[in-house]
């Protein structure tokens, strides 16, 4: 997989690489985190975003990102995150996963941010395999995928497993 080095950015988001340094600013505060990031940091997104943000980087670590945060491009606000990681042992597939706001769910940022890194991954990522997991009740999240593309995969106990190729991608945007 290659590394996301650069901003992406979706007709309402700014999708930013949570990079080494804005980890680290994240490990200082928010105020920092948004002092770096260049943006409003709100405390609803700061109690569970920034500190999964703290962790997703470190200084000298070979890893490239592998989360990024979504900005809200009119209002310079952070409005949440996507994580997007290799699966262990498999070649050019990733698990994607992400959160969004209470107070900014079921606008489509969920799909737009997602869908902006989906994008990314398969144009330049070297993604040939997309995988994402949900619970069965998680009713948000299952819309959330089928818009996306993704197909159901595997239901074991309690989890839904779903699958996400370029072709699916690509039915579900025409």
């Amino acid at each position: 997989m290659y590394p996301l080095d650069h901003t992406l950015i979706t007709p309402r988001l700014r999708i930013e690489p949570v990079t080494a340094r804005l980890a680290w600013a994240a490990r200082k505060g928010g105020a920092m985190f948004a002092d770096e990031l260049g943006a409003d940091a709100p405390d609803e997104w700061c109690a569970s975003g920034l500190a999964l943000v703290a962790r997703s980087a470190q200084w000298g670590s070979p890893m490239p990102p592998t989360r990024a945060v979504a900005v809200h491009l009119d209002e310079g606000r952070v409005i949440g995150d996507v994580r997007f990681e290799p699966v262990f042992g498999a070649r050019r597939e990733v698990e994607i996963g992400y959160s969004i706001m209470r107070s900014r769910r079921r606008q489509g940022y969920a799909v737009e941010a997602a869908g902006g890194v989906i994008d990314w991954l398969f144009a330049e990522g070297g993604a040939e395999t997309i995988i994402a997991g949900c619970h069965k009740r998680n009713f948000g999240s299952v819309r959330t995928l089928r818009r996306l593309g993704f197909w159901l995969d595997a239901t074991p106990g309690d989890d839904f497993w779903w699958v996400l190729t370029r072709e699916l991608r690509s039915s579900a945007r025409a």
